[in-house]
């Protein structure tokens, strides 16, 4: 991610178990990584609502800017214009 340039549009894959009825494509503003001990939890800031939480398209597009597979932590954890993510 070092030479990332933001915004990033993403095209998602329809596939959310939260019936997203949103555009296809999601603009992805920032993507934030923090690191503890065992843990690595990411926020990715995008243009949305949180309804895309298990877009495979979107853990596919965060997971190839970031060069590591990362997955939506649980939906709780979720809201508009920002994914909670983490190591898959």
């Amino acid at each position: 991610m070092q030479n990332t340039i933001f915004p990033i549009t993403i095209t998602l894959a329809g596939d959310s178990i939260w019936d997203y009825a949103g555009p296809k494509t999601v603009t992805i503003s920032d993507i934030s990584v923090y690191e503890d001990d065992d843990y690595t939890s990411i926020e990715v800031a995008h243009d949305t609502t949180w309804n895309i939480y298990t877009d495979t398209g979107f853990e596919s597009a965060v997971s190839a800017v970031l060069g590591y597979d990362v997955q939506f932590t649980e939906q709780g954890m979720q809201q508009d214009g920002c994914a909670s993510m983490e190591l898959a």
